[in-house]
């Protein structure tokens, strides 16, 4: 094979190899319909919301999640697969964090959503379980999962390790955010101002989490955002009941309002499913619309659609795992 060839035959492959590469990546690069989801809770059921006593928890409570979860598949594979509908999940993924309900989630969401996910935690996911397990393995295990799913493989992240003696320390809020497109995803978890410091593993060599406000960084990641002319969305687990003081509310607010964050989604409150009312929602995010996604529990999610000149994104409630019947909420414009 002459010089001339080999290097033709060698474009040839690597155009080859890389092309599928481009093409798998464009079609997420403008996402019609978004899904936002919150709260499976495994093991978590109807009854449970309503303090009563299930013997058939476990049972009911997979029965449930499966519905909704195969509601979501349903919808992605009848309009354009999964990598064309980014789905987000905002948080309580586990009642309790232990290693089996955690295990038993993954393998939901491997097999209804084809691995193809995000998520953040929420506080029955790290933090109502700080100092209440063993070694503190149901909070750490809940953050190594983020942790292992992101750190170094997204756009930006809030995360950072430093020794210790023979120990390692984690500092930072857990936030992190990614391009989908012309659309900037952040995920907050819990809320935008809870910290905690817990440690877990091996005393001799343990590991420390430091969780921390995610301010600094939330400030940092939505300027270069609006810079880049995208369209902001932010999520977490809580919109409400923050640990932060005035001060750090006041902030988060002024932030949200001067890079122009279109929407928030959240989660938290199972029967909430749909525009956020509350007396104090403006003391939080100013007029920027905020919208629960219910639970696997109450059979809720969310539907988010783009108008096709991406000028105003329509929100619909899902009931009853069932996508064909949902409700539209409310259209709001686009900010960028």
């Amino acid at each position: 094979m002459t010089l001339y060839k080999e290097r033709v035959w060698l474009v040839c492959l690597a155009l080859a190899l890389v092309i599928p590469v481009v093409y798998g990546a464009s079609a997420a690069e403008t996402p019609r319909h978004m899904v936002f989801v919150s709260d499976s809770q495994y093991p978590w059921t109807d009854l449970t919301d309503d303090n009563l006593p299930d013997p058939n928890k476990e049972a009911r409570s997979k029965e449930l999640i499966e519905l909704q979860y195969s509601d979501i598949s349903s919808f992605r594979k009848l309009n354009g697969g999964a990598s064309r509908i980014p789905v987000m999940i905002n948080g309580d993924i586990t009642a309790f964090g232990h290693g089996g309900e955690r295990s038993y989630m993954k393998s939901v969401f491997e097999n209804k959503l084809e691995g193809l996910y995000d998520f953040g935690l929420g506080n029955h996911d790290y933090a109502n379980n700080v100092d209440d397990c063993f070694l503190n393995s149901c909070a750490a295990g809940s953050v190594n999962d983020l942790k292992d799913r992101y750190w170094g493989k997204v756009e930006s992240m809030d995360l950072a390790a430093r020794s210790s003696g023979v120990g390692t320390i984690f500092y930072g809020s857990l936030a992190y955010s990614k391009n989908i497109g012309d659309v900037h995803m952040v995920q907050l978890n819990n809320e935008p101002t809870y910290t905690v410091s817990f440690t877990s593993g091996n005393p001799l060599a343990p590991t420390t989490f430091e969780i921390t406000p995610a301010l600094d960084w939330l400030e940092r990641d939505l300027k270069r955002a609006r810079e880049e002319g995208k369209i902001i969305i932010l999520n977490m687990h809580k919109v409400y009941q923050w640990d932060g003081n005035d001060e750090q509310i006041s902030r988060f607010k002024h932030i949200v309002e001067k890079y122009k964050v279109t929407v928030v989604f959240g989660g938290h409150d199972h029967w909430g499913a749909g525009t956020y009312f509350d007396w104090g929602k403006s003391q939080y995010f100013g007029d920027v619309p905020v919208f629960l996604s219910g639970s696997a529990s109450q059979q809720t999610y969310l539907i988010a659609s783009f108008t096709a000149d991406r000028q105003s994104l329509a929100v619909s409630v899902v009931r009853n795992s069932n996508w064909p019947s949902r409700k539209l909420d409310q259209v709001i414009p686009v900010l960028k």
